[in-house]
């Protein structure tokens, strides 16, 4: 499935790494025309997505990634048929913690 981390903000990544951002505040281009990520890691997208989306993709036995259709993760993927790896990002509201899950 991936790793899963808890220390990195993606937005604070995308600026300590100084890559351009589009005409949108807090996006970032990705290497697909018309997708936009929310920060990059490592060299790859990162997409916020909902609690439901991030946990629910973690259950045993999943095997294909489900993400909400015409968010810019599940667009990601399907333009990239599902080869390139990314990241997935939820904030949790109350504590503020941000958790973050590799994928691929």
């Amino acid at each position: 499935m991936g790793e899963v981390t808890n220390n990195v903000d993606p937005h604070q990544a995308a600026a300590a790494a100084d890559v351009s951002i589009t005409g949108e505040p807090g996006k970032v281009q990705t290497d697909v025309e018309g997708v936009y990520a929310d920060g990059e890691k490592q060299g790859a997208p990162v997409f916020s997505v909902s609690q439901s989306e991030f946990y629910s993709n973690m259950t045993h036995g999943r095997k294909r990634l489900r993400l909400k259709n015409g968010t810019p993760g599940s667009m990601y993927m399907q333009q990239t048929k599902y080869n390139r790896p990314f990241w997935m990002s939820y904030k949790d509201p109350n504590s503020g913690e941000v958790w973050t899950r590799k994928v691929k």
